[in-house]
């Protein structure tokens, strides 16, 4: 800290501001030892505490504690990966059974061709299903719009025979593939609903698309009080910053 601003801290609590700097800080440690007589004595072993967040690195001198920001992942974070896993197996099993009908393991030539659409829903699903699992909002959206396209083929497609995009076949198993494809959106959707998903997209599909990852709304963008460098910073955080450009202290 600056002489400026261990006065400052002086002025504070009513101490005498004049003298160097090595002399103001021996203030401000006597002014908590007299506030705190007992911190000298022998305390008992502390407790190991998570490791924050995000910490401050001081520039030498007397500082004040800074607070400590622990990220505690809520129980209703495990719905998004629970579905996720969930929609990831299920997007190997259809491509599995798009696999089994694109090397003419008992299909036709009409399921042949439709093996294709059926690698890429099979893909989409794994896909948004490793999204949501992430915890991404745009996981659930995406996983919903697959689930929306594989309903409509199967219905269309659906036969008295097997094909590569219905998992259902036969006219009585019409109506049970109808049901099934409403019962995958309403799991698939509940998360909107009953847990915290983040918006956007993760960070290495933002840089794969060349989308802008500074939008997040768990980020603040400050710009630096001493060389003007744009900052990052988390969101609705408040108190002491070091800038890397320039190094210096900062308060937000």
């Amino acid at each position: 800290m600056t002489v400026v601003q261990l006065k400052t801290l002086c002025r504070e609590r009513g101490l005498r501001v004049s003298g160097n700097k090595d002399e103001v800080i021996i203030r401000l440690m006597e002014n908590d030892e007299a506030s705190n007589p007992f911190q000298t004595r022998a305390a008992p072993a502390p407790q190991p505490m998570p490791m924050p967040m995000y910490q401050t690195q001081p520039m030498g001198g007397y500082v004040q504690p800074q607070p400590q920001y622990i990220r505690v992942q809520s129980q209703k974070e495990e719905m998004s990966k629970t579905i996720g896993g969930f929609v990831i197996l299920y997007a190997f099993f259809r491509l599995f059974w798009a696999m089994v009908f694109s090397i003419g393991i008992g299909s036709s030539d009409e399921s042949w061709l439709l093996s294709i659409p059926a690698f890429l829903l099979g893909i989409g699903f794994l896909v948004g299903g490793a999204i949501l699992y992430a915890g991404y909002r745009n996981g659930v959206y995406l996983t919903l719009g697959v689930l929306i396209v594989s309903g409509m083929l199967s219905v269309i497609f659906h036969g008295d025979n097997p094909n590569p995009v219905s998992v259902a076949w036969g006219e009585q198993m019409i109506l049970t593939s109808i049901m099934c494809s409403f019962i995958c959106m309403a799991l698939v959707a509940l998360p909107i609903f009953m847990s915290q998903l983040k918006p956007g997209w993760p960070a290495n599909i933002e840089r794969a698309f060349g989308l802008d990852s500074s939008t997040s709304s768990d980020k603040d963008k400050v710009q630096c009080t001493h060389c003007s460098a744009s900052l990052q910073v988390p969101a609705g955080y408040s108190g002491k910053i070091q800038c890397p450009s320039c190094q210096k202290e900062m308060r937000v």
